[in-house]
């Protein structure tokens, strides 16, 4: 009995560590995909984009994201000739919401700004994701618009994970379930990743579908994106400070 009990446990050990390697491996090969070892070059990135949003059909929103290497983010929405600024600068952030009647900029939470703060990790999450103290696990796999693609669930620490749908042929992340507590909920968001395009040796998605609980479903077409670009540091000073 104790011998079949030790084999069992044995396979069991040999199941775990091999889901571990499949998962591994798979990250290799995503991350080799979208660039590899380029994008410990990247300091800063600028994207400009269009949006989409279900809430505002025919509405032209245009939207411009800097992002400074685990230091820093702006993000200004245009519509109507109003701009929302949200701001993150190091363990502090701030924004505005002029559509809200909100003219004056005002401090972010800790959390939205441990939210926000994950868009300055400039290479994704999953670009040295052990340096960065997470862990793997395969989740085998699942339909995401016709493609079956490996589902791996990504474990951040505390109270927040992620789930990467990685596509078996081009090892490009085409969807991305996000879980994490903000001002004490549990939030679930999710994306979808298309149409990718190689930049300056760098593959991005340059149409992102996404499913907010908060702000509902919307589509970002990126128009263009600046790997390095100068940055002026003064810009994700709060005014008046």
């Amino acid at each position: 009995m104790k011998k079949t009990l030790s084999f069992a446990a044995f396979l069991f050990f040999l199941s775990g560590f091999a889901q571990a390697q499949t998962a591994e491996e798979i990250i290799a090969k995503h991350i080799e995909a979208i660039g590899g070892k380029k994008w410990a070059l990247v300091e800063a990135v600028k994207s400009e984009a269009k949006i989409s949003a279900d809430g505002a059909p025919g509405m032209s929103i245009g939207m411009t994201m800097v992002a400074v290497r685990n230091k820093s983010l702006r993000m200004d929405v245009s519509v109507m000739g109003m701009t929302q600024t949200t701001v993150v600068n190091g363990d502090a952030g701030w924004a505005n919401n002029p559509f809200m009647g909100k003219m004056e900029p005002e401090p972010l939470t800790a959390d939205q700004v441990k939210s926000m703060s994950d868009m300055t990790d400039v290479d994704g999450t999953l670009v040295g994701y052990k340096e960065k103290g997470y862990t793997l696990e395969y989740s085998g796999k699942e339909d995401v618009d016709g493609t079956e693609a490996h589902k791996i669930k990504i474990n951040k620490g505390g109270k927040r994970s992620e789930y990467t749908f990685i596509d078996p042929s081009t090892f490009y992340e085409i969807k991305n379930i996000r879980v994490e507590e903000v001002d004490g909920q549990e939030v679930e968001s999710a994306t979808v990743y298309s149409n990718f395009k190689n930049q300056d040796g760098l593959v991005f998605p340059f149409t992102i579908q996404q499913n907010d609980p908060t702000m509902g479903g919307s589509t970002v077409t990126i128009t263009s994106i600046t790997i390095n670009p100068l940055v002026d540091q003064k810009t994700f000073v709060m005014p008046g400070k």
